[in-house]
């Protein structure tokens, strides 16, 4: 397939340049010659910029510090382990049972 016009030089040339307010503004000013390719010169003065927000920052804190937690309170498991050794472990039922069901919003 050929294609006729079109030269792929310029094609790509087009893209290359930059035709934005600053180029106008460096022209006007005299810095650059009329036409004058200043993409380069734009790209080095123009960044992308991000902002968090104040909230997504919290969030990131909260999951740092979740994170630093252990996923086991040792300290609480060996307790009970020693009760539950020792036979002096001895849940209350109705409360465990009334805790349950609170959880699920059902009164006893």
């Amino acid at each position: 397939m050929k294609i006729e016009g079109n030269i792929p030089s310029q094609a790509v040339d087009s893209y290359r340049k930059v035709d934005t307010p600053k180029q106008a503004e460096l022209e006007k000013a005299g810095e650059v010659d009329k036409g004058h390719d200043v993409s380069a010169r734009v790209r080095e003065e123009v960044s992308d910029k991000v902002s968090i927000s104040g909230e997504a920052k919290l969030r990131a804190l909260a999951m740092n510090a979740l994170d630093k937690l252990p996923d086991v309170r040792q300290d609480k498991v060996d307790k009970l382990s020693k009760l539950i050794e020792s036979d002096q472990y001895n849940p209350d039922a109705e409360k465990i049972a009334e805790k349950m069901l609170s959880s699920i919003s059902i009164k006893i």
